[in-house]
Order: structure tokens, then sequence, then C-alpha cells
């Protein structure tokens, strides 16, 4: 079996060459499997040149074809031997590899990014009568989330101050979904919004966002060069201007930070004027990215200068990161984030640093949407 790969915006073209049998039922399924982390809406398979398909191999294209429908995307056979096409018919497969052309989307408002890597970021159409974003900030209170809520800070899942204490960790909001890792617990927890419905809990030293959002983008690293969290930042800094906030999910090519041991209210000091061994208790610290492989979750605040020269650049942003699900490039609803959380294990919530080597939270490749910050309340 021969297999070989063409990449564009929307599509990855699957060639494969040989027999489809037991033999290479894993050589291909592998293959489908690196088709579908590259995040693009659809594959297409091209099985002119495919002398044999066995029950095996179809079993391969049935298993790549549920795992991309789950994420919005699709496989299709493009072209197929008579071979092929005959057992497809004998099969009753043939409608479910079919899949209506993609629609076209216009790309005049598109506006490149990426220094290194490549992006884009198109405006979003306004919602007749949408209220516009306000920012808010929590020192202690009751968080309230729905699906137009980004939010970031130590969270519990709690009601009250007094039930609260303890429980606190560090935590993000998005598309209606609460993720935090509780400092009490080894296990990262989540709690998520029905729809149209609100779910709360208490926050510590919170950021908050509720309104619209105004952009979409899109981003992809390459082999030497990943699409780090600063970089984004920066780029969507200079193509919206600031303040903003923004969610950002995709592949993860590292991800680097602290998160709380200790539940924050039981801080005597705040962590920038701790001794060495307060720290130890206080925080945990990855020392070097983790969770490669895996899907991140980052929301992040912008308070940013895109005139001075070079921009300055003032991030605040969390992390969740849950066992692998694609993130196609086409996805448009920025619920997305809140159902990823909801949906697939947690592996760990943190604090994004940024360490003196340059060490950061990266993506492989992923999708973000831009909230600009209005007026503070």
């Amino acid at each position: 079996m021969i297999i070989t790969r063409v990449v564009n915006e929307t599509t990855v073209v699957l060639t494969l060459e040989g027999r489809l049998d037991s033999a290479w039922s894993e050589p291909t399924a592998v293959a489908l499997d690196d088709a579908i982390r590259l995040g693009r809406a659809r594959v297409e398979l091209d099985l002119t040149a495919v002398t044999f398909i066995s029950s095996v191999g179809i079993g391969v294209l049935l298993r790549a074809s549920t795992k991309l429908r789950a994420v919005g995307g699709g496989l299709a056979v493009k072209s197929a031997s008579v071979v092929v096409r005959e057992m497809l018919r004998a099969s009753k497969l043939e409608a479910m590899f079919a899949l209506a052309p993609l629609v076209a989307v216009a790309h005049t408002k598109e506006r490149s990014l990426g220094r290194g890597w490549n992006g884009s970021l198109v405006p979003l159409d306004a919602t007749p009568g949408a209220q516009p974003t306000v920012f808010s900030r929590i020192d202690e209170g009751r968080l309230r989330v729905d699906v137009s809520t980004l939010a970031i800070g130590h969270l519990a899942l709690a009601l009250d101050s007094d039930s609260a204490r303890g429980l606190y960790g560090d935590g993000l909001a998005a598309g209606g979904t609460i993720a935090l890792a509780p400092a009490h617990s080894p296990r990262p927890d989540c709690l998520a919004a029905s729809d149209g419905h609100t779910i709360e809990c208490m926050a510590r030293t919170a950021l908050v966002a509720r309104g619209a959002f105004a952009f979409r983008g899109r981003f992809e690293g390459t082999s030497e060069q990943p699409v780090t969290l600063s970089s984004l930042a920066l780029e969507l800094l200079h193509a919206v201007g600031g303040p903003f906030a923004f969610v950002a999910i995709g592949e993860c090519a590292g991800a680097f930070g602290a998160w709380a041991r200790q539940s924050p209210d039981a801080w005597r000091t705040d962590p920038a004027h701790m001794n060495n061994d307060e720290l130890r208790i206080a925080l945990g610290f990855a020392g070097e990215r983790m969770h490669v492989g895996e899907t991140m979750t980052a929301v992040a605040f912008v308070f940013g200068d895109r005139t001075s020269t070079p921009a300055t650049l003032d991030l605040h942003a969390h992390l969740a990161v849950t066992s692998y699900r694609p993130v196609p490039q086409s996805t448009n609803d920025p619920r997305a984030a809140g159902s990823l959380l909801a949906e697939q294990p947690l592996r760990s919530v943190m604090h994004a640093l940024s360490g003196r080597d340059g060490l950061e939270s990266a993506f492989v490749r992923g999708c973000c949407w831009v909230m600009p910050i209005g007026a503070e309340r």
C-alpha cells in the first residue's frame, strides 16, 4: 500500500494505492488519524488505485468518518476503483461517504495573521440588538456564566463564600462551561450550562468579559515554529487594537504555567512576595511544556498598546487541557470551546506563564474568537 497526502486550506486528500485489507488497516488508520489532526473541514479519499478492500478496510473508513462527523467534518470518497465502488454499494455505504460541496467563504474582509506561522482573522456580523461588551473584575464574589461570558481567575464550585472556603483553584469560563483545578482535589472539574441557561460559581481575583464576539480567527504553526500564546495575542492586538479578551482552542504544542496547590484564600501573602518554601506549598509549576498533542483551551485578556514601538503586551491567560479532539478550522461557533471542556476528560487547568528563556504555552493549530472589551463595570 502506498499512501500520499495533499493538504489545502479546507481539505486533506489521501490517495491510496494497493490492497486495503487487514494487513494495511493499521497504516491506513494512522494516516487517517494524522489527516484528522490537521483540523481541516473534511478528508477526501482517492481510491482509484485500490485493487481490493475488505470488511476490515471498510471498518477503518467508518471509524474515521465517525471521528470527523463528531467534530462537524466529514469523510468523502472522491473517486474509487470498480472493486471499491461495488464493495461500498454492497455494504450500502455509498451515501455515507458522499458529501455536499463545501460552501465558498468570502474572504474580502479577511486579514492575515502570523509571523513565522500562518493565520487569518475575519470580522463577524454583529447580532442585531446585541449589548456592548462589559468588562469587570471580581475581588471576591459570585460569577455568573453563560455562553457569552469569558472569565479567568481563582474559582470554586460553590454558591457562597462560606462553602467556597478552601476550595478555590485556577479556572476559566468559556462557551457556557466553567473549568477549574480545585486546590483540594487531584483532578480538575467542570460545570456546564444547558442551552440558554446560566451557571454560577464563586470567584476571587477574576477578570470577566460579557458580550458578543467581533472576530473569528484561525492559525497554524509550522514544524519549526508553533503558535505561542503571546505571538497570537500580539498579532490580534495589531489587528484589533485593545483591550480585548479572546478564547482559543486547538491542538496543544505544550502547556506551561502554574496552578494552586493550596486554596488562594489561605495564602498569607501574594505569590510575588512569597519565599521559596511558601511557593512550594502554595503553587505547582510546570518545569517544561506539558500535554503535547492533546487539546488546549486558552482564555486570555489583553491590555496593550499597538501604537508603541515595539508594541506593549499585557497578557493574562488561563489554560485548560483536555484529551485530544480535532478542532476543524471551519469551526465557527465559539460555544465549541464550552462543548470541548464539558465533553472531553480534563487533564489540567493552570495560569499561563512565560519563562525567562522564552518557554511558554503554544498551539500546533486552532481557532480563536475575539471580544473587544468595552466599559468597565
